[in-house]
């Protein structure tokens, strides 16, 4: 579906990252994403962005100005609309009573917000937030109301000193099911450990030019063969990824 929405905040949260709000009536999945329109001629490509949060008809999505398209999308005022392609890929399936762990890494803590939120409401869980140091840090105190929070930085400016994988490493967690998303090297070694002992589903971030499974743009290799990720994903179960 297309649609225009009103901006109604689009405020810096920690550095280079912003927070959109949007009013949109229809309820999105935690998981899936929508393609934003950056209202640039020269920028033809729409900007792909996971929801963070749907709450009273206020659509939230979190991004890092990284290129020409997100630095162009945080000097959006509030007040202008945005022409958006939504529900867009398949959201998170949801276990319930479950003891359930959800790690977050980088710009992959943004989904998983409002995936805790709708888990914690019939599961237990412990949230592994993972950034590489404090001035990249967000949404640390949002998670506090769903379960057990860990944060991790790479230079331990907050939490505990190293990356997620030797946290995971040198910590002995109880869980059944594993939720997941950031970086591909960090997805490869999580599905790697925990794909023949564990329920688990990761969300994988990819390059992508139309956003809904035309242009086989951002396929990625499966044990069923070559998937979209943005039309058969972004969320994969744990071991249907082969990795080069």
């Amino acid at each position: 579906m297309k649609n225009e929405c009103l901006i109604t905040n689009n405020e810096k949260i920690a550095k280079d990252i912003y927070e959109l709000t949007l009013e949109l009536e229809e309820t999105l999945a935690p998981g899936q994403f929508i393609n934003i329109n950056v209202n640039r001629p020269d920028l033809l490509l729409r900007r792909p962005i996971s929801i963070s949060n749907y709450e009273n008809n206020r659509l939230k999505v979190i991004y890092r100005t990284v290129g020409a398209g997100t630095k162009a999308l945080s000097k959006i005022a509030i007040g202008n609309k945005l022409d958006i392609l939504y529900p867009l890929g398949n959201g998170f399936p949801l276990v319930e009573n479950k003891n359930v762990l959800i790690i977050g890494c980088g710009m992959g803590v943004a989904p998983m917000l409002y995936l805790a939120k709708e888990l914690s409401k019939n599961n237990n869980l412990t949230i592994i937030l993972a950034y590489q140091n404090k001035d990249y840090a967000y949404l640390t105190d949002a998670f506090d109301n769903y379960g057990n929070v860990i944060i991790t930085t790479d230079d331990g400016s907050i939490g505990y000193k190293g990356n997620v994988l030797e946290y995971l490493k040198n910590n002995k967690l109880n869980f059944d099911t594993l939720y997941a998303c950031g970086p591909l090297i960090v997805l490869k070694n999580l599905d790697l450990k925990y794909r023949d002992i564990k329920e688990g589903y990761l969300s994988f971030e990819s390059r992508m030019a139309c956003g809904i499974g035309a242009c086989y743009g951002c396929v990625i290799n499966t044990k069923n063969g070559l998937k979209r990720v943005c039309k058969d994903g972004p969320v994969f179960k744990l071991g249907e990824v082969v990795y080069d």
